[in-house]
């Protein structure tokens, strides 16, 4: 099953779709992805050997680099170590520790996750305050990852809306 989530960091804001794997015993961001948002990468003080579910070891070697990271589920917020490797086309693996602290309410038939549960966002240890904005039809919704606060905005008419407005006050 995959899910949408945000990451925030000193230098950039993102979104993407992560893995949720609850076979996995660790949670994992990829390498790559880390390094493109300038997440703060540590180094592990003694490599660990990855291994694949089939048992094999993982092309990407053993695990060198990890990261601390304030992941939010919903309205909680847990601290957790996500292990940095190639995991090839996925940004985010959340494993069994993700399963853990948060006991997600996932309808598995279906493949969602209980809406009280989101958004989910990653953020690093050195990131200011995040704003992310979804619209909702005519309203915005804005929730920050400092509070959780959720603050509903009108959203202004598009180009074409505001013409179609002026048109239709013309015509009375």
């Amino acid at each position: 099953m995959t899910i949408r989530f945000y990451t925030h960091s000193a230098k950039k804001q993102a979104e993407g779709v992560a893995l949720v794997d609850s076979s996995t015993t660790k949670n994992f961001l990829n390498l790559n992805y880390a390094q493109w948002l300038g997440l703060p990468i540590r180094c592990l003080e003694k490599p660990r050997q990855l291994f694949n579910v089939d048992g094999t070891i993982n092309k990407a070697g053993a695990l060198q680099f990890y990261m601390d990271v304030s992941l939010q589920t919903g309205t909680q917020r847990t601290n957790h170590r996500f292990f940095l490797s190639d995991l090839g086309e996925s940004k985010v693996i959340l494993g069994y520790p993700w399963f853990a602290s948060t006991q997600p309410n996932i309808d598995w038939a279906r493949g969602w996750i209980d809406s009280s549960q989101l958004p989910i966002i990653l953020q690093s240890p050195d990131a200011q305050k995040a704003q992310f904005i979804a619209k909702n039809g005519r309203t915005a919704i804005k929730q920050t990852t400092e509070d959780t606060t959720i603050r509903r905005q009108t959203v202004l008419p598009t180009a074409q809306e505001a013409v179609q407005q002026i048109i239709t006050k013309r015509k009375l």
